[in-house]
């Protein structure tokens, strides 16, 4: 989106978005991604979780604890929000020994004070390898920017696949060497939105890891939607989804879901239950965080092959009580997706 619409649609709404009496949007923080992942077996040494989240943390009040799945018994381990990156919780597990254990966090963001709590589970054995890593030159860029990846522990002479966002957009292709490693810049894509966003690296040999980058200003649009239709369920019907997904940092509100009746179709029933009016039915979502709502479903009884048309509308208001970085522009903007032909259920 060109920041002149930013800058013109703040001046036009935001005297709408930000009336005093409206109530703050706030969201918990959102793990973008974690170092070492999930689920995996690690060598028993001093190891460094990092995990990586959309918002900036409270140091006082985030934490981090690790103990064993078999009985529950805590391990010593100390956690810290680096002054040079805020959004990152580090977790030094200071006496390893081989076993199954759970790492617990609590992540405060640092602004709203809104929380949430995770956990995920590893394992230390001997004899096991590091797993793959994935490092940035930068912690922040803009679309169309670049952005140096490099990786290690990867299998070697392996092609490696890189792709940023939720969505998982392209960003580069590259090849291990011997070692198992790459480093290849990368431009960041001018669509990818608004946010922390993951860096994902996966190479044809089964090895994964993840990243995250700051997407300063972002493309645009910030929520998308997807229209899908099939026939059924009974015959002489056909059903449409649509589901949507906010891929950005952007607390959304106020998310209005739009769909006039097909040519020649009638209207059968949706769910959730819509607003119905002039042959076209809507749903309003209060606010949409990062992350995917629906599917909103309706079913139609038609006579022949037609389609889905989804207008979609939402709004992003000034955090209240923001200052600098925090401040983000208002905005009222809209988003469209369209189905394909789908003919009636015999």
């Amino acid at each position: 989106m060109p920041r002149l619409f930013l800058i013109l649609a703040t001046a036009n709404v935001l005297g709408l978005l930000a009336a005093a009496c409206a109530p703050v949007l706030s969201a918990p923080p959102h793990l973008v991604a974690s170092w070492p992942p999930a689920g995996v077996t690690l060598p028993v040494e001093l190891t460094t979780f990092d995990l990586t989240f959309n918002h900036a943390l409270s140091p006082e009040t985030s934490w981090a604890a690790v103990w064993r799945d078999e009985d529950g018994s805590p391990m010593p381990a100390d956690s810290v929000v680096a002054p040079s990156n805020p959004n990152r919780l580090s977790v030094l597990m200071r006496e390893p020994v081989a076993g199954e254990y759970r790492l617990h966090w609590h992540a405060v963001a640092a602004r709203t004070a809104a929380a949430v709590d995770g956990e995920q589970t590893f394992s230390l054995q001997d004899e096991s390898t590091a797993p793959p890593r994935v490092d940035l030159s930068r912690v922040a860029a803009e679309t169309g920017e670049k952005v140096e990846v490099s990786g290690k522990g990867f299998g070697q002479r392996c092609a490696v696949r890189l792709t940023i966002g939720d969505d998982e957009q392209a960003l580069s292709t590259v090849e291990t060497d011997a070692k198992g490693s790459f480093a290849v810049e990368a431009r960041v894509p001018e669509n990818v939105p608004f946010g922390e966003q993951p860096v994902n690296a996966t190479d044809m040999c089964g090895a994964a890891a993840t990243a995250a980058l700051q997407v300063r200003w972002g493309g645009w649009p910030p929520l998308v939607a997807f229209d899908v239709g099939q026939s059924g369920p009974a015959p002489g019907e056909v059903t449409f989804w649509v589901t949507l997904r906010n891929r950005s940092d952007y607390v959304l509100e106020h998310v209005r879901v739009v769909l006039p009746d097909p040519q020649g179709a009638t209207f059968v029933s949706a769910d959730p239950a819509p607003t119905r009016q002039d042959q076209t039915i809507s749903w309003v979502i209060p606010t949409i965080d990062r992350g995917v709502r629906g599917p909103l479903r309706v079913t139609y009884r038609v006579t022949g092959a037609v389609s889905s048309h989804a207008w979609i509308e939402f709004r992003h208001r000034r955090p209240h009580g923001c200052s600098g970085d925090d401040c983000l522009p208002a905005f009222v903007s809209e988003t469209t997706s369209e189905s394909t032909p789908v003919a009636a259920a015999d």
